[in-house]
Parts: structure tokens; C-alpha cells; sequence
């Protein structure tokens, strides 16, 4: 055999290595790009930060120092002197202005010097003494000042003043904001404040500084530029003529990328600038981005070598294929395949070929094999677990939560183009019908079981018996739509093991023969015509009706009798205590209701319901039960009853049975009888049922079976005779009556009596 070709083994690799390798470049790219836009946008909100608590520090300086200087401004001694001619022989006043300035003029605001200027008068105090005294040098700059249209102002000055007045200043005219002041106060701010700010901008942001109002340098590390306006740097304009209060925007300064973030002061005007490079920031990106490649490198290196190790162990199961099926042959008209897969397809092809033959002579066989295992499933001699396990014979994963079992039987062959030979054929053809209504995934294969058409379906629906009843329905109506024929259905009740289909089909033949009194074509629920019995763990109807029969005859034994097996049966041992107190609680409630309905008068008892049920509850034994039902209802009940019985109520059956004693031939009624001894029809059978145990009905044709017996034996009476006198519509009618209770026909009991004679 030639070597095997090593084309889909490279090609493993090389998807191997591409789903390895994209990836892993993928995401390393995108988490360097994620970093460096990280770690910009960490450094562009610290500098953010930093400049918004360099502004909240100045302005709280800024903010004492006017406060202070308004105070001062305001004081009656500094209103009073700009209204005065001061000289340095008004040593009063001065003194007054002297403590004043002394007082503004501390350490922690880091005053110079503050101004004391007359306009009106022309001095000027300061805190190095009057006029002359004072610095006259500044006076130019005093009356600069106060030729300013605010009122309140901080500025830094002319840029032409010596080095020593290179300051900013805080200037406020008197009155406040009048148009023609009479003074100004001006605060002369120290240049190492001025440094401090500097120091806490440039040594936290970079290169950083404080603009004035008109865009003039006020604080800057670089000296030189003090004063100096801002207006012509292209990198600021966005800053300058933007409306907002703060941003950050990047630009170029010098041919160098940098960052801009600004704040500008609503309170004075000022801007506050920070200028950071992007290169500082890009200086630490580029130790990520290496770290990112040696990774990434690395896990490449990891994948190369999976992909090797792993694509040889993928692809053994490959080679053991093709060196299998390499062997076999195929028709020698086809070209040869090249490469693994192709050679693997045409084998494989080949063989499901031949499979296909064998598995359309197996899918014959297949249907009788299901047929097979329902016939042992029904006759109980397949165990459950192996029938189970059959299962995906019938294309069934599990069985369903509910099941039962229908069986079709043809009701007759009479009056039909078929005959009695072909009955097998028919129920072949009803099994056909079955599984062509019923969908493969609500049945198991339906069968023929004797003259029995036998399917067991299944459903995980609650509404399982009305999908039954339309099923059967559809069912009836095509088998006499195709075949002409009628069937009557019989269903088991619902099961949910498979173990129980034995049962459920002896229960479903059950059903099938309750058609009997419902005629042809019937659909019978064997819980219908068969009710189930009454669970153990139920209240017991049928012993109580049995102790009210027994009481309502006035049988007091059998009402003994019927009282004790009740209380034996409520008592089981298997029961809860809980199931006795209902139960209990239940016969008196029933006996109370019992004795309603009787009108049976209670005065006896002496104690309503609650106390009832109390002193039932503390009965602790069963015969001490029995016992306080039997004096407490049922013995009274029966002396009411008896007395009863001796009065109104045989007075009523007695005149009923008067009636038919004289009148048995005639069409008598319940009705006519009623209404001859004025009582309602439906009064007088309950106490004539009572009294005699039998309805009306039952006891006529009894009375007239006696006469009739008694007309057989002592006279020579037809039976057609006998049948007409006692109201009988046909001899056959009388017959059939006369056979279910004397056992034996007419003409059979005259020839018996005849024989003792």
C-alpha cells in the first residue's frame, strides 16, 4: 500500500496555528491599545483633579483676603478718613488705619502690603506710614487703579513696574460698585504666595500657570513670562474662547503632542491651565506594549506546539480509517480519489449502499418484531426493564406519565357485504385504521389479540380521556366509513407503569361487555360502567348507606350489626388519627342530616353541634363509640321510625298496598295512587319505599307475579291471557318479567306445580 498522503494532516496544522494565532494578535493588540488609552485617560483625569484642588485652594486664599479687605473697607474709621484731610499730625486716625491694615495683614494670607487711597482727598496710608511716608512709587499705579471700571477686581498689575510691584493685587473702590468712589483699598499679595502656587502646579501637573482676566501670565515658573499674554499661543485659543467652565483637548506645542485640561474662575476670572506631554505618558505605554508582545509571542510559541501535538493525535483516528478502508473495493470505472477524506467518503459510500439493502429487507421483519414484543408485553411474559429497553424499537425515547389500553371489537357481521371467514381480515384492516388515525408518538403498535383490535397509547397531557374519547370517535366513524362495519370501543383506566398493561387490557375487554344494555357502536370507559372501588383511605360510603338502609327499614339487629362493621372499618389500622376525627365528625354530621330528613325530633340529644362533636372527642375507645352512636342515634332513631311506622307512614303504604290489592289489573300508577289519598307522588314513594323496602314499581309487578302464580296453579288461564289481564303490553314482556323472579317461566311453574300435586 502506498504512504499514506500528508495533505489533511498539513492542512490540521495549519487551521490549528490560524485558530491559535489570530486570536491571541487580536487580543493582544487590542489589550495594548486598551492600556494606552487606559493609563492616558487615569493621567488626563488626575490632571483634571489636580487642577480643579489647585483652583479650590486659590480660591479660598483669594476669597479670605476680599472678605477681609471688604470688612476693613467698610469700618467707620476707613469710611470716615476718605471724608478727611489726613496729615502725619492726625496721629488718632492713623493709628486707626494702621491697626486696621495690621489686622488683614497676616502670615497665613501672605498680605505684602494693603493700600489706603483717597481720591477725594489725595492720601494715601499703607502700612509704612502717610503720603510721603508710605511708597510714592506706587501712587501711578494706585491711580491706574481706580480708573478700572469694576468695582471689585484681582489683577497683576502693569507689566512696566519695577520687579518688586510684580504682584497680584486685589482692589476694591468705596462705596462698592458706585461710579464715582471717594477711596480704594489695594491688597498687595506676596510674591512668595505667588511662588507657593507655582511650586504646588509644577511640581503635581507638569508645566502648569494661572491666567488673569485679560489672558495675562500671573503664576508661571518661568519668571520671565510674568505678565506676559497668552492671547497669541495657537495651543491656548481653544481654551480662551471656549464658553465653558473646564475641559481638555489635545494640541501641539512646539511640534510636541500635549494635552491641555483648563478651569476658568467665576468668581475672578482667572483661567488655571495645565499643559502635560503625551510623550511622558506614551514612555510608559511602550513598557506595556512590550510586555504585551513577549506575551503574545509566548502563547504563540504555546500554540505552535499544541497544534503539532495535537493535530497528530486528531488525526491517528483519520489514518486508522483510511488505512481500513483503503482495502475495499470499489467499481473500477471511477476515477481514484486523492487525499484521505475523499477516499474515507467513496468507502464509507460504498458501504451504506449495501447497508441500505440489508435494512430494507430488515424493515419488514421490523413491524412484525414490534408486534411481537407487544403480544409477550400484554401476555405478562416479557419483563418490564427488557421491554423498556425496546423501546427505541418504537421510536420512543421514555414512555409517557399517563397510558391506557383500547380494544375494538366488531359488534356484528350481520346485514354487511362480509362474512363470518373474514373476520380476520376485517380486524387486520382495523389495525391498519388505528395506526394511520393515531400518530407513532401517542401509541405503541397496535395488535389483534383474538377478536380483539388492542392499542396502547400514551400522553403527558392532563386532558388524557377526552384525546382518548375523540380518538375512539375518529376511530368508530372511519372503520364504518371505509369498511361499513360498526365496532363498539372499550378503555381501560389510566396507568402510569407499563407493568400494568396486563391489567389494563383485561379491563378494557371488561368494558366491552357492558355494550350489551348500551347497543351497538359504544364507547366505553371501564370507569364508567365499572367504578372504581372506594379507597381504603376514604370515608366508607357504602357502610354508612348500609346503616341508614338498615335504620330507615327498621331492622334494629341489622342496624347493630351495620353500626359495628362501619366503626370496624373506619378504624384501620393504616389509618391516620387525623382520618378517624373527620370520619367521626363526618357520621355525626351524616346521622344528624339523616334524622333532618326524617324529621326525627332531637330533643333527646340536649346539646347542639360544637357540644356533639366535644363529647365525641373525648370517646378514647372504639366500643365506647359504637356504643354513643347506637344511644344517641341510631337506637332513638329506630323507636321514632318504629312508632312512625305504626302510625302516619303505614297508614299511607297501607292504603297504597290496598290499592293494588284491589286494582292490580288496571293501569295503576304511583300518581293515581297518590292522588286518591291526597299526598304528593314523591312523598308517598319515599314512605311507601320506606315502609316496604321496595319502590312502587317493583312491588306491583311482584303483587301481580303472585297473582299470576296463583292463576297458574288454580286455573286454566292462558299465559296470553294471564299477560293481558296484568296490563302487559305482549306475552314476551310478561314472560321475561315472570322468569326474573320466579326463576322459571310460566308455563315451566304450572307444569312444576302440576308434577307435586
Amino acid at each position: 500500500m502506498k504512504l499514506r498522503s500528508p495533505s489533511y494532516l498539513m492542512k490540521l496544522m495549519l487551521l490549528s496555528i490560524v485558530i491559535g494565532t489570530v486570536p491571541v494578535i487580536l487580543l493582544g493588540s487590542f489589550a495594548y491599545y486598551n492600556s494606552s488609552q487606559t493609563v492616558q485617560d487615569k493621567v488626563n483625569a488626575g490632571n483634571k483633579l489636580l487642577l480643579q484642588q489647585m483652583q479650590m485652594r486659590a480660591e479660598q486664599t483669594l476669597k479670605t483676603i476680599d472678605n477681609s479687605a471688604t470688612q476693613l473697607l467698610q469700618s467707620p474709621s476707613v469710611t470716615g478718613a476718605f471724608q478727611s484731610d489726613i496729615t502725619k499730625y492726625d496721629f488718632q486716625l492713623v493709628h486707626e488705619l494702621y491697626e486696621g491694615i495690621s489686622r488683614i495683614q497676616t502670615y497665613e494670607l501672605g498680605i505684602k502690603d494693603v493700600f489706603l487711597y483717597s481720591l477725594s482727598k489725595n492720601w494715601i496710608v499703607s502700612s509704612e506710614g502717610v503720603n510721603e511716608y508710605s511708597d510714592p512709587a506706587f501712587r501711578p499705579q494706585l491711580e491706574a487703579f481706580s480708573l478700572y471700571k469694576a468695582g471689585s477686581f484681582w489683577t497683576s498689575g502693569a507689566k512696566d513696574l519695577p520687579e518688586s510691584y510684580q504682584s497680584v493685587y486685589f482692589v476694591k473702590k468705596y462705596p462698592i460698585n458706585s461710579t464715582n468712589p471717594t477711596g480704594i483699598i489695594c491688597v498687595v499679595l506676596s510674591s512668595e504666595v505667588m511662588k507657593e502656587m507655582d511650586a504646588f502646579l509644577n511640581g503635581k501637573l507638569g508645566s502648569a500657570f494661572i491666567l488673569d482676566s485679560h489672558s495675562s501670565v500671573i503664576v508661571h515658573k518661568d519668571r520671565k513670562i510674568l505678565g506676559s499674554s497668552m492671547l497669541d499661543q495657537s495651543y491656548m485659543t481653544p481654551a480662551l474662547e471656549s464658553k465653558e467652565l473646564s475641559g481638555q483637548y489635545a494640541a501641539k506645542q512646539n511640534g510636541e503632542d500635549v494635552t491641555v485640561t483648563y478651569r476658568k474662575s467665576t468668581y475672578n476670572g482667572w483661567s488655571y491651565v495645565s499643559i502635560a506631554s503625551n510623550d511622558e505618558v506614551n514612555a510608559q505605554n511602550k513598557i506595556i506594549g512590550w510586555i504585551t508582545l513577549l506575551v503574545c509571542v509566548s502563547i504563540l510559541l504555546v500554540t505552535l506546539l499544541v497544534a503539532w501535538f495535537g493535530s497528530n493525535k486528531m488525526y491517528r483516528p483519520i489514518q486508522s480509517l483510511y488505512s481500513a478502508l483503503k482495502s475495499i473495493p470499489v467499481t473500477s470505472d471511477q476515477p481514484e480519489a486523492n487525499g484521505e477524506l475523499q477516499v474515507i467518503g467513496e468507502r464509507v459510500d460504498y458501504l451504506i449502499r449495501n447497508q441500505s439493502l440489508i435494512m430494507n429487507e430488515l424493515k419488514g421483519q421490523q413491524i412484525q418484531l414490534k408486534e411481537f414484543f407487544m403480544h409477550k408485553l400484554l401476555s405478562g411474559t416479557i419483563p418490564v426493564a427488557e421491554f423498556e429497553e425496546k423501546l427505541s424499537l418504537y421510536g420512543l425515547e421514555q414512555l409517557w406519565s399517563s397510558m391506557i389500553v383500547v380494544a375494538i371489537q366488531i359488534d356484528s357481521l350481520k346485514n354487511t357485504r362480509f362474512e363470518e371467514a373474514n373476520r380476520d381480515l376485517l380486524m387486520f384492516a382495523i389495525g391498519n385504521i388505528v395506526g394511520e388515525l393515531v400518530v407513532p408518538e401517542q401509541r405503541l403498535s397496535p395488535i389483534v389479540l383474538s377478536d380483539y383490535q388492542v392499542t396502547l397509547l400514551g400522553s403527558d397531557n392532563s386532558n388524557f380521556k377526552s384525546i382518548v374519547f375523540n380518538l375512539c370517535d375518529e376511530i368508530q366513524k372511519a372503520v364504518y366509513q371505509y369498511l361499513n362495519i360498526k365496532v363498539s370501543i372499550g378503555i381501560s383506566r389510566a396507568f402510569q407503569q407499563i407493568s400494568d398493561s396486563q391489567q389494563a387490557l383485561h379491563e378494557a375487554m371488561t368494558a366491552l361487555k357492558y355494550r350489551v344494555g348500551l347497543g351497538q357502536e359504544s364507547i366505553l370507559f371501564i370507569e364508567d360502567v365499572q367504578p372504581q372501588k372506594i379507597n381504603h383511605y376514604l370515608f366508607p360510603h357504602a357502610g354508612e348507606q348500609a346503616l341508614f338502609d338498615s335504620i330507615r327499614s327498621g331492622n334494629e339487629e341489622q342496624s347493630a350489626t351495620d353500626l359495628h362493621s362501619f366503626i370496624e372499618e373506619l378504624f384501620q389500622p393504616e389509618h391516620q388519627h387525623a382520618d378517624y376525627q373527620l370520619s367521626v365528625v363526618r357520621l355525626l354530621v351524616d346521622l344528624l342530616k339523616f334524622g333532618q330528613e326524617l324529621q326525627i325530633p332531637m330533643d333527646h340529644l340536649g346539646e347542639d353541634e360544637a357540644a356533639l362533636i366535644q363529647s365525641l372527642f373525648k370517646i378514647r375507645d372504639k366500643m365506647e363509640m359504637e356504643t354513643w352512636f347506637w344511644m344517641n342515634f341510631a337506637h332513638p332513631y329506630l323507636q321514632e321510625l318504629g312508632s312512625r311506622r305504626e302510625s302516619q307512614y303505614k297508614q299511607i303504604s297501607d292504603a297504597v298496598m290496598d290499592i293494588i290489592k284491589r286494582e292490580f289489573d288496571s293501569e295503576l300508577t304511583l300518581e293515581e295512587c297518590s292522588a286518591r289519598i291526597n299526598y304528593h307522588p314523591h312523598y308517598v314513594s319515599r314512605v311507601f319505599r320506606q315502609e316496604t323496602g321496595i319502590n312502587f314499581g317493583d312491588y306491583l309487578t311482584q303483587y301481580r307475579i303472585d297473582m299470576a302464580k296463583k292463576w297458574l296453579k288454580e286455573s286454566d288461564m292462558k299465559v296470553l291471557e294471564i299477560a293481558e289481564r296484568l296490563q302487559y303490553n305482549n306475552s314476551a314482556n310478561f314472560i321475561r318479567s315472570f322468569r326474573k323472579i320466579a326463576g322459571m317461566t310460566p308455563g315451566q311453574y304450572r307444569e312444576h306445580w302440576k308434577a307435586s300435586m
